[in-house]
């Protein structure tokens, strides 16, 4: 069981899933849209 006083720093990142005919690769959402060059 968790103290009360600690803090919970979990959080969720999401994740994107992309399928070619070789498989499949997950990146998280930031990866993803470096990849694409949204983001610099």
């Amino acid at each position: 069981m968790q103290n009360k006083n600690e803090t919970n720093n979990s959080y969720l990142i999401p994740t994107v899933i992309e399928k070619s005919q070789f498989g499949e690769r997950a990146y998280d959402i930031y990866s993803r849209l470096l990849k694409d060059r949204i983001i610099f």
